[in-house]
């Protein structure tokens, strides 16, 4: 009987890390799941760079600010725009808009979804629904200077 226990424990492990091995969500940095964490930096980077979602899902994002400089030098959002949006104009028009998380007020009907500017150590869970179309849709951190210094991505819908 001992060993029959045993024996089924085992099997219950390996059938555990089997599954943990290979199919089960991907949580953090860059996977393909419909969850996802995605951090910027005090080099202005985010990281993945690109993310892929099923079309009309429901996606659960958590951006971090992992840097160490002050918000007002170094804050980091994360907006992502509709497919064919402008990015360059979009930064540019963000700039003179503190008060609104630095997204322009005639650009938000651009804007899927957006995190308001966060501090070092600081995150916020964006839930969003995915466009019901396939395509590639840039995502910046629309802080001044961040854009045009290559903080940029894409999330791509299938």
């Amino acid at each position: 009987m001992k060993s029959y226990r045993l024996l089924a424990s085992l099997l219950a492990l390996a059938a555990l890390a089997g599954f943990a091995g290979c199919g089960g969500p991907e949580t953090a940095e860059g996977g393909s799941s419909d969850q996802l964490v995605i951090t910027g930096n005090d080099q202005m980077q985010f990281s993945p760079t690109e993310f892929t979602v099923e079309a009309g899902s429901e996606v659960t994002l958590i951006f971090r600010n992992v840097g160490r400089m002050p918000k007002e030098s170094m804050g980091h959002n994360l907006a992502i725009l509709e497919q064919g949006a402008n990015v360059s104009a979009f930064a540019r028009a963000a700039q003179g808009h503190a008060d609104n998380e630095y997204i322009a007020p005639d650009l938000e009907d651009q804007v899927i979804a957006a995190t308001k500017v966060l501090g070092p150590g600081e995150e916020e869970t964006l839930t969003f629904t995915a466009p019901s179309e396939a395509g590639d849709f840039p995502f910046v951190c629309s802080f001044p200077g961040h854009t045009s210094a290559g903080m940029v991505g894409t999330m791509q819908v299938e």
